[in-house]
């Protein structure tokens, strides 16, 4: 990490330049920190708790926020999309943007049909899924990323340390 002084009024950055930034995006999330989620019948869904991705966004970008929500109902599911802006965390990086979006179905009375909706919904049930679908959406964006974030988890076609950019060092990113 670079450290600079505060009395010479300069930032401190993560990263020297923009090759360690992609280097750190190019990285795998250690194994301690995928989870499994079983599926129907033997398939299983490996992912990164949203905590850990927000985490790591926090050490890898200089800033990053939402600058777009969107929400709207198809049916009884509620459906967000959102818009980050985000800053690398090394001198002279610029602000980029990336979308991300999510899907969850409405919580309806145990029993209930589609076609229920929404009087059967639970009557608090917005406010348990506006919160998940957004964390969803937020972390489906940081995915898009790169290999820190669990781009290449789930795929068929290639590992999780897949990367396009070849003979290029990785640097180990520690965690907490």
């Amino acid at each position: 990490m670079l450290f600079r002084s505060i009395m010479e009024n300069k930032e401190i950055y993560r990263f020297e330049n923009r090759q360690d930034y992609l280097n750190a995006l190019d990285s795998v999330m250690p194994n301690d920190y995928i989870k499994e989620r079983k599926l129907s019948g033997s398939n299983v869904h490996h992912y990164i708790p949203q905590e850990i991705k927000e985490s790591i966004a926090d050490d890898i970008f200089f800033s990053w926020h939402i600058v777009d929500e969107n929400y709207i109902l198809i049916a009884n599911e509620v459906v967000c999309t959102i818009k980050l802006q985000y800053q690398p965390n090394y001198p002279g990086a610029d602000e980029y943007f990336c979308t991300g979006s999510a899907a969850t179905p409405v919580q309806m009375i145990a029993g209930s049909k589609v076609t229920d909706f929404p009087a059967k919904k639970h009557l608090n049930a917005l406010e348990y899924n506006i919160p998940s679908v957004r964390s969803e959406a937020i972390g489906n964006s940081f995915n898009s990323l790169g290999n820190i974030f669990g781009r290449n988890l789930n795929r068929k076609d290639v590992t999780n340390d897949f990367k396009i950019r070849k003979n290029v060092a990785v640097i180990p990113l520690h965690f907490f």
